[in-house]
């Protein structure tokens, strides 16, 4: 009975290396090393040589794989930063510009439908509890 073919096949390090070392060190011809392996496309054991040439047998280890998704990483680690950056500047400016604890409360009484009171008071360096007596106060 004929095995069904799988739209995507993952192949293990052992099977990459088998091919390569076929093609270039035994000079085997690529198809008869796909149809020998099972290997479902050619160009696969192309990629494979390109990626050994390279970086050797490394190139196959899955945190090497992953390189694209390193540098998204990277680029979100990025923006983090500059987030990070952004929110001091506003924090400095907010403490320069609002003055004394009741300033403070309320611009939390105005943002917090908007946001969590509890990142408000942090933010803005407040307790959270006198927060919360001060609107309770304001009723």
């Amino acid at each position: 009975m004929e095995e069904q073919k799988r739209a995507y096949s993952r192949y293990s390090k052992q099977v990459k290396l088998e091919a390569i070392r076929r093609v270039l060190e035994e000079d085997q011809p690529v198809h008869a090393v796909i149809t020998d392996l099972g290997i479902r496309h050619r160009d696969n054991v192309y990629e494979w040589i390109k990626k050994y040439k390279k970086s050797g047998s490394a190139a196959f280890e899955r945190s090497l794989m992953h390189t694209e998704g390193e540098a998204e990483q990277d680029s979100i680690q990025k923006q983090l930063e500059n987030l990070k950056i952004e929110v001091e500047a506003l924090k400095t400016y907010l403490e320069r510009t609002i003055q004394g604890e009741e300033g403070k409360y309320k611009v939390i009484q105005t943002l917090e439908d908007q946001f969590p009171v509890d990142l408000l008071c942090h933010a803005l360096d407040v307790s959270k509890a006198r927060f919360l007596e001060y609107r309770h106060s304001q009723m």
